[in-house]
């Protein structure tokens, strides 16, 4: 459980960003293992990441294609690490891939899915042919780990197999009539004329859960033995076309696809500044939920929390209301010239719109508060003794933090956003609240350097005033003088901006990696639409910051200042990793 009486802080670096000497492209558990040993070493008792959980075509991990399945893209993938994968087969695929050849600044994901797939059915292929000898104690540990997982890893393996089977397309409404239901492919598996191969296509899909979750468990683990809380992250949706939806239909609402209304903060795009993020995510059929006790949501979190001991909820307004479309994403570019009355009629009557229902009247938003809070309380039952941190950004209705509050759920408090509605002057650090995460931004908001070059561009722009007067605030929030604001962003700027998040009353304060090192990568832009997302990768290894002279002093100094304001709840070993 979350104690705000215990100050600590972490920082956030999504998986893939991570780099290790020897990894294949993308960031691995041995690289997050590498990352636990630099948090231990610097005073950071938390390491947040962002979703683990298999990705689709579009790499996003907030659209997943299984609520369970670990993404075997983030794996460690090499002899010792896969049983079965000899070094004389890892070398030869390895170099067949190009992976060697390829500029490595960001992720290649068709390259690298390909390759750690070859990898591992070619550790598949020995391990099951060798399993009554020389892995006959690990074929043990994975049939009792299919054993274990049977509510949710048959549906996923045989969805699986048939994204496979259908191009590694895993859109199952364009499959063939016979294959977009459990029973109807089940079925069809059986009488193909591969039915052999698509069996044991099946089965490898179970071994390489098998072996993610051994791999995540394990830097569990290691966490504990650091003194590091690994800190998950667990969406608000599934992707329409994942696993659960496929197999388990009653569960969701097709007819509306999940999103956020227009706000000033995200305009990527013609479509988001006027009509707001589509996801595309399916609602939640609340009712047939609650007749099941939230099974569903129930095992999603205690898998979640086998591996980690926070859990951010990504876009915790969802559980009260969801802003939704009467379109699929992929129709997006259909409305973006109509008026709302062309959209109504080619929509047969339906707008965008929050649902269950508006928060207004308060009656309606009263309703909609219960709602919350009753789910919320099924997934702290669930979380048991593991800590839940809600991301409570965008349009917040206004019962929603009083409500956390009252759970002893964490809130954000993201001091650039947090406004005196008068002046527009920042809300003074000390009025920040106790319970909340303090933070400069997620995933989806630029690093504190981009954030000031962007500020000062537009304070020198043809509009500047309403800029300078952002900039003046930002002086006094941050105790510079407002007089005279710097006009690049330098050491010492990204100094005060860390000092002032640690001097903070909230319980946790996290940075981004990139507002550590006062570099600039950006892991996602909402509403762009670009495939640059979620590919950014740091340029050099955890170590290697370190051993930098420039970014090494940095970190040295961060890391002070966290002894020196006593947010050390965790990091108790840091002297133990060299």
């Amino acid at each position: 459980m979350i104690d705000p009486k215990k100050k600590i802080a972490g920082v956030l670096v999504p998986v893939f960003a991570l780099r290790r000497e020897g990894d294949l492209g993308i960031g691995d558990t041995l690289a997050v293992n590498k990352a636990l040993e630099f948090c231990a070493r610097n005073n950071l008792s938390v390491l947040q990441v962002l979703p683990i959980n298999e990705t689709g075509g579009d790499n996003s991990p907030y659209g997943a294609i299984s609520s369970v399945a670990l993404d075997p893209v983030l794996l460690t993938v090499q002899p010792d690490s896969v049983p079965g994968l000899n070094e004389k087969d890892f070398d030869w695929i390895v170099d067949q891939s190009g992976v060697k050849e390829r500029d490595n600044s960001f992720v290649d994901y068709q390259l690298v899915k390909k390759l750690k797939q070859d990898l591992l059915r070619s550790g598949w292929t020995n391990f099951k042919a060798e399993k009554k000898s020389k892995f006959a104690e690990d074929w043990h540990r994975f049939e009792l780990f299919e054993k274990n997982h049977e509510s949710w890893l048959p549906y996923y393996t045989l969805f699986r197999t048939f994204i496979d089977l259908h191009g590694n397309n895993a859109c199952w409404t364009q499959w063939p009539l016979e294959h977009q239901t459990v029973a109807s492919a089940e079925a069809a598996l059986q009488k193909n004329d591969i039915s052999e191969k698509l069996l044991d296509d099946r089965r490898f899909h179970g071994f390489v859960q098998w072996l993610a979750f051994r791999q995540w468990l394990d830097l569990r683990a290691f966490a504990d033995q650091v003194g590091v809380k690994l800190m998950g992250d667990i969406p608000f949706g599934v992707s329409r076309y994942s696993c659960d939806v496929w197999a388990e239909r009653k569960l969701f609402d097709l007819d509306w696809s999940g999103g956020a209304p227009p706000e000033p903060l995200f305009q990527g795009d013609p479509f988001t500044t006027k009509w707001g993020q589509n996801w595309g995510i399916p609602l939640y059929n609340w009712a047939v939920h609650e007749k099941e006790n939230y099974s569903w949501w129930r095992q999603r979190i205690e898998r979640l929390t086998d591996v980690f001991n926070y859990f951010r909820i990504d876009h915790v307004l969802g559980f009260f209301r969801i802003y939704a479309f009467p379109w699929i994403p992929e129709r997006n570019h259909e409305f973006v010239e109509l008026t709302e009355k062309e959209a109504e009629k080619k929509t047969k009557g339906r707008l965008p719109q929050f649902i269950p229902r508006d928060d207004y009247p308060e009656k309606l938003g009263k309703l909609n508060c219960a709602d919350g809070e009753r789910i919320l309380r099924i997934i702290q039952e669930a979380a048991g003794k593991n800590g839940v941190v809600a991301e409570d950004l965008g349009v917040v209705p206004p019962y929603v933090r009083p409500l956390l509050k009252k759970l002893g759920i964490p809130g954000f408090s993201i001091p650039i956003f947090e406004r005196n509605e008068k002046d527009r002057s920042f809300v003074k650090k000390e009025a920040l609240p106790p319970l909340n995460m303090a933070t400069y931004g997620t995933h989806d908001h630029m690093p504190i350097a981009l954030y000031y070059q962007d500020l000062v561009k537009r304070w020198h722009g043809p509009d500047g005033h309403e800029a300078w007067l952002d900039v003046q605030h930002l002086m006094k929030f941050l105790g510079l003088d407002d007089s005279d604001p710097p006009t690049e962003f330098t050491d010492e700027l990204l100094a005060s901006f860390q000092d002032t998040l640690l001097e903070t009353p909230c319980w946790m304060a996290i940075y981004m990696m990139p507002d550590i090192l006062g570099t600039t990568e950006q892991f996602n832009v909402p509403g762009s639409g670009g495939t640059g997302n979620w590919t950014s990768r740091l340029a050099l290894t955890m170590e290697g910051y370190e051993a930098d002279p420039k970014f090494g002093a940095k970190i040295k100094r961060l890391s002070n200042l966290i002894r020196e304001n006593g947010r050390l709840e965790s990091a108790s070993t840091a002297s133990t990793i060299k």
